[in-house]
């Protein structure tokens, strides 16, 4: 394809797909995965306490969360492009600004300020944005994308670490800058379609009917289920993140044993993903949430209980990361199956608001219980129950998407249960 027809194709869904994918990976290692690595040097410099840096961050995800419907209400009337574009502008100029910092009252400000950003270009909003472009095929860009932003710890936690080791902390958050200005914003100006596909300029009416289908959503059993869920899944996934290699360090293990295991993670989710693209494609995804929802408890269930072992850490990630590579896929499909497609980014929205509040506090959570015990088996405990509690999330919306089912095939003549029979297995 020349460039000047790649340029006129740039919108259609595999070709805008693959840009943004990548653009995703930039936004999540350079806004998310870096603050981990910043804090200790930051800390160091400016004589700030870790609880306090962390505090930062703990605000920035609270206000992605509350940002996250009026997000969603944005892209379901305008489409994503000047929406990711203002994030990776706003990102860009906000992270040179934190090479600037010396106060942390600006610094908290400035983390208030990303937080509304990183609602603007992280993962819900491109499942929303495919999910316009896809349609009934959102399902296979959804998987093609989490195949991409799977590598984004593996690709930036030792680049940032390569950075920290050769300039200053200031230096590297320059460079982190520059790539989000150099590369996200144009990606996202150039691929990012302004609506989708099937979006018009929406009326007063047309709005209207989105509150009345957003109302009723919002008195669905299923979409309690999926919330449930979903924040269940940040909880385990955000404490894991944070805590793993502080607490195992505690217990003695080997700090190259708990990076190896660390970085497993990356690569097993990845390759769960593959598998999901060339064995798993025609599994329900209410069988596939059974997977996840077994898998992950599992893997806690050896962090309680096993030797701290590398063996048995190695299991561990295997479990993890299998059932965090299938789960991050299942958030994109899941909702548009089971409550349907209609104001996709608006339900995205309401169920990424206590997902991100729960992202946010989990790091302060099992901090505070680790503090009070000093105990490994109260912090596994306390992630292993939080995990349990997204499996009765998870049994409890497909419980109910069964009923719906039922009272939908009840309702119908003998020729409509025919057709009605043979629709997708993604259904539960």
């Amino acid at each position: 394809m020349s460039p000047a027809a790649l340029w006129h194709a740039r919108h259609r869904p595999w070709v805008m797909l693959w840009p943004l994918a990548f653009a995703q990976v930039v936004s999540w290692g350079s806004l998310y995965y870096s603050f981990s690595l910043f804090a200790g040097p930051i800390a160091e410099e400016l004589g700030w306490a870790l609880p306090a840096l962390n505090g930062a961050l703990t605000a920035g995800l609270l206000v992605t969360g509350l940002m996250a419907y009026p997000v969603g209400t944005l892209l379901d009337r305008y489409g994503g492009r000047w929406l990711m574009s203002a994030g990776s502008l706003g990102a860009g100029l906000l992270l040179l600004a934190w090479s600037q910092v010396h106060s942390l009252l600006v610094f908290y400000a400035l983390w208030l300020a990303l937080g509304v950003c990183m609602s603007c270009v992280l993962i819900e909003t491109i499942f929303a944005v495919i999910h316009q472009q896809f349609g009934a095929e959102a399902r296979r860009g959804v998987i093609a994308v989490t195949l991409v932003t799977g590598f984004s710890g593996t690709v930036f936690v030792p680049l940032i670490g390569a950075l920290l080791a050769h300039m200053s902390w200031r230096e590297s958050l320059v460079v982190l800058a520059l790539m989000n200005l150099g590369f996200n914003l144009p990606v996202h100006l150039c691929f990012t379609p302004p609506r989708g596909h099937a979006l018009a300029p929406q009326s007063a009416a047309d709005r209207a009917e989105g509150r009345r289908v957003m109302r009723e959503r919002l008195r669905n059993p299923v979409f309690w289920g999926l919330a449930l869920w979903y924040t269940s899944y940040s909880l385990t996934a955000s404490s894991l993140i944070f805590q793993l290699v502080p607490v195992l360090g505690a217990e003695g293990v080997p700090r190259k044993d708990i990076y190896f295991c660390f970085a497993l993670i990356g690569p097993v989710q990845v390759g769960a993903r593959i598998l999901m693209v060339t064995l798993g494609h025609r599994a329900s995804t209410a069988r596939l949430g059974a997977v996840t929802t077994t898998i992950v408890p599992l893997g806690l269930l050896i962090l309680l209980y096993a030797p701290p072992s590398l063996g048995w850490l190695c299991a561990f990630a295997v479990c993890f990361g299998t059932g965090h590579g299938v789960t991050t896929i299942l958030r994109g499909v899941a909702p548009a199956e089971w409550l349907g497609r209609e104001h996709y980014a608006r339900t995205m929205g309401a169920l990424a608001l206590p997902m991100m509040f729960a992202m946010a506090l989990a790091p302060l959570i099992t901090a505070s219980v680790w503090s009070a015990t000093g105990s490994p088996r109260a912090v596994w405990g306390l992630i292993f129950a939080g995990s349990l509690v997204g499996t009765a999330g998870y049994a409890f919306a497909v419980f109910n998407r069964r009923r719906q089912y039922r009272q939908e095939i009840a309702a119908l003549d003998d020729p409509e249960v025919e057709a009605l029979a043979t629709r997708s297995a993604h259904d539960p």
